[in-house]
């Protein structure tokens, strides 16, 4: 087993997607514009949040993991521009909001990878301050980070071919 770094081409193969995705989505579910404010391999210094919704992506040559992390905030304004709910606290209905956005982004960026075969899990919820999403150690996740009117969030992306 190998833990090398994906290549360069494979992370921009799915990279690129995601970041095209989590624009359409967030406009069109939130009628905010994310702007991509940094890119860098997961790491000791990666921002850590209170809620991700983490989806595993799987096909016949590769197989990861898109994670989507708010902050409490940036969280709760989702489910308030969502559904028009105001509240106070994380609960089970800002956790539905946060795994159906991911949801909507990992199906987004599926079909812009559609020549890979991909299928896509459902979305599970952690929430806590400061938690840590850990990944196998064949991948090396690339973080994405964005700023939108709704405040900070990042996406992290973590793929590796199948047989690695």
């Amino acid at each position: 087993m190998s833990t090398s770094a994906p290549t360069s081409t494979m992370t921009a193969d799915y990279v690129n997607p995601v970041i095209s995705a989590t624009k359409d989505v967030f406009e069109m579910m939130l009628g905010c514009t994310p702007k991509r404010s940094g890119l860098q391999l997961k790491g000791a210094d990666t921002p850590s949040h209170d809620i991700s919704a983490v989806i595993g992506v799987s096909g016949s040559s590769s197989r990861g993991t898109i994670v989507l992390s708010f902050s409490k905030s940036v969280a709760i304004q989702a489910l308030e521009r969502i559904l028009g709910t105001v509240v106070s606290e994380i609960n089970a209905e800002v956790c539905d909001a946060v795994g159906e956005l991911a949801n909507m982004v990992a199906g987004s960026a599926k079909a812009q990878l559609a020549h890979l075969d991909l299928s896509i899990g459902i979305p599970n919820i952690v929430v806590g301050p400061n938690h840590r999403v850990v990944y196998s150690s064949e991948m090396q996740p690339i973080c994405i980070l964005f700023t939108s009117e709704i405040g900070e969030f990042l996406i992290e992306v973590g793929f590796t071919r199948n047989g690695i």
